[in-house]
């Protein structure tokens, strides 16, 4: 629903394998979870156009399943194919203009590009038909781009000892690739071979960085909502102390119980059925907003971030409002297992209302999460703290929690925020009264 390109992470058959329909043919990573692909005919594995570790945008074609001997559509594609059937030589011909797969590309004009890879050109200022395209049908694809030097070629360490010392290297008159030595004597430095000032703090530089890798789909996606968050919601982050002295005897009283039904009761999961409860009464912050429309939603759908690898993914309890807090704790605990197996279905992903991310067990005591978008808060758990405050004019020691809400001030004012804060931290002080 969401996804606009995957990668092939492992094909489970080879060329000329024999398929059935029902067959697990392929793994793909999305942005978000690995998915295995089922084969949905009987044939032979005639030509994977998509090879490991590829990516390619949604409905791109990316092999072909045929009967033996059967000729591949678009085997123009594939020269090393072609070359190896010189009895055909009608077939071979169009190898030698591969270009004629895809449309014509002009400057300014249309060009066949993933979603990603259009963004980044853009983004480098890049003519999209000036790229050569590796992608599936002339598609220019992302690595297209980040590997698309406009200009003269220029080597990694050239190009970023240009940026740090401001040398256009387009400006440069060298035969070939622009190098480093190149740039340093534009530069006013004295090239390697001539000289050792500033050189070996450069060769320095060059032999202790690590090459740049391209970060996998989940961080890409991760990275791309975040920064769509960023520029998306005007967001204030609202702090609140809240003693959390009844959660912690609630959950003592209940966990026996609930884990005789195999059942594992954590705080979250209170969390999750008090802000639920808030939620019901603060319907403005339980909703979206787009093109000045706001959409309340009928039921709470919680989201609980969940580490996975380097990343986090957001699944959400459906109807969390409508549930018992054994209900909640079970789902929940179902969808922490199914994120960090990579079983997690799209259908779990999506649909969230509000989100909870508790960085508490880091020992995080106050911090501002970035909302999921389309919703228009998330609150931040953080970590509990035995602290000194006054009851009844008596100074004791209490379990003290910070919980951090930010909110997309579009919709959500800080009075609102201020009074959701506030009746959350009354439920969680006096949890009997969810049973009102």
């Amino acid at each position: 629903l969401t996804m606009t390109e995957g990668t092939i992470e492992e094909w489970k058959f080879k060329e000329g394998d024999t398929v059935k329909a029902g067959d697990v043919l392929f793994s793909v990573a999305t942005d978000k979870l690995t998915n295995d692909v089922e084969c949905d005919t009987d044939g032979t594995l005639l030509k994977i156009l998509l090879p490991e570790g590829e990516t390619a945008e949604c409905k791109s074609v990316i092999a072909w399943i045929g009967q033996p001997g059967e000729a591949v559509p678009g085997a123009e594609a594939a020269a090393p194919a072609a070359a190896a059937a010189p009895a055909a030589p009608a077939a071979a011909a169009p190898a030698a203009a591969p270009a004629a797969a895809a449309p014509a590309k002009t400057a300014g004009g249309f060009v066949l590009a993933s979603p990603y890879a259009r963004k980044l050109a853009k983004e480098k200022g890049y003519d999209l038909a000036a790229i050569p395209a590796s992608g599936p049908n002339g598609t220019v694809i992302a690595r297209d781009v980040e590997n698309y030097v406009a200009g003269p070629k220029t080597s990694p360490m050239a190009a970023k000892l240009a940026a740090e010392l401001g040398v256009d290297v387009s400006k440069l008159d060298v035969q070939g690739r622009v190098m480093k030595a190149d740039v340093l004597a534009a530069a006013g430095a004295a090239a390697p071979a001539a000289a050792a000032v500033n050189v070996p703090a450069a060769a320095a530089v060059e032999s202790n960085d690590e090459a740049p890798v391209k970060v996998n789909p989940l961080r890409r996606s991760i990275a791309a909502n975040m920064s769509n968050s960023w520029h998306t919601s005007p967001r204030v982050t609202y702090t609140r102390p809240v003693d959390v002295t009844a959660m912690k005897d609630l959950r003592a009283k209940l966990k026996d119980g609930l884990k005789e039904q195999g059942i594992k009761l954590t705080y979250n999961h209170i969390l999750m059925k008090v802000v639920a409860k808030a939620l019901t009464e603060f319907p403005d912050i339980n909703a979206s907003f787009a093109d000045n429309m706001l959409t309340r939603h009928k039921h709470v759908n919680m989201g609980l971030a969940v580490a996975k690898g380097d990343g986090l993914i957001v699944p959400n309890v459906k109807s969390c409002d409508t549930k018992s807090l054994a209900e909640i704790a079970k789902e929940t605990e179902a969808l922490i297992e199914a994120t960090r197996t990579g079983k997690l279905g799209m259908e779990d992903m999506t649909g969230g209302t509000f989100t909870i991310s508790s960085l508490g067990p880091y020992g995080i005591t106050s911090f501002s999460p970035i909302i999921n978008q389309p919703e228009l808060a998330i609150l931040g758990v953080c970590d509990m703290v035995d602290t000194p405050v006054v009851r009844d004019g008596q100074i004791v020691i209490r379990p003290m929690m910070n919980l951090s809400l930010t909110a997309d001030h579009r919709v959500v004012d800080g009075v609102m925020a201020s009074k959701f804060l506030k009746r959350i931290a009354e439920l969680l002080e006096n949890p009997y009264m969810l049973l009102v």
